[in-house]
């Protein structure tokens, strides 16, 4: 079994939090001895593969510039991206499962895994509606949707606390019980999520 990451940001690339809680993540599931695949943004504009034991770091690029708005370059990354997942699954036998980080990867994961019936589990750190000056806006409200339907879409949806998971109960009208909090930071929190992965490639 393989997982694929999914992050817009890793180091270098740290635009908030997330990068750091990646990578903690990546080194937990490493010492379990589980192979983990990982596609992220590259900031040098080019096409940049990078490998380690039981891990490699795939960082992609838009092919096509300028961008209007954050919403067209992601959706131009996320055609690479499911590209570059698409080799992933047909290099080697391994199953594998997708694991999303916030909402910038879930138009590739939602593709993938009704193409390819691969299993996708996103975790979700934060809301638009938190993170935005003007939610309303046209651009918050798409992003907002990306949302909606990433947690609807997603075999299995993972929130960091208690607070978050009512947030997204009532901010996205989730009604849904395959989601889970499972704080990335809490001890016993690579058990929690391989016996997840385990359950969801067995299916």
């Amino acid at each position: 079994m393989r997982v694929v990451f999914l992050s817009w940001e890793f180091l270098p690339r740290i635009v908030g939090e997330l990068a750091w809680l990646v990578q903690s993540q990546i080194e937990r599931l490493r010492k379990r001895g589980l192979k983990i695949e990982l596609v992220t943004i590259s900031d040098s504009g080019y096409y940049v593969e990078e490998s380690a034991p039981n891990f490699r770091i795939t960082r992609i690029t838009s092919p096509v510039s300028p961008h209007s708005t954050i919403i067209t370059w992601i959706v131009s990354i996320n055609v690479e991206a499911a590209r570059v997942v698409a080799d992933i699954y047909h290099s080697e036998p391994d199953r594998i499962i997708l694991h999303t980080h916030d909402w910038h990867f879930a138009p590739a994961s939602s593709a993938l895994k009704k193409a390819l019936k691969i299993p996708w589990i996103a975790s979700l750190y934060s809301l638009e509606q938190h993170r935005s000056l003007n939610p309303n806006s046209p651009l918050s409200s798409c992003i907002r949707t990306i949302e909606w339907h990433m947690v609807r879409e997603c075999d299995f949806l993972l929130v960091r606390d208690e607070w978050m998971l009512r947030e997204v109960r009532s901010a996205l009208s989730l009604d849904r019980e395959v989601v889970a909090v499972s704080n990335p930071s809490a001890a016993g929190w690579e058990d929690r999520v391989l016996q997840l992965y385990n359950t969801l490639v067995s299916l």
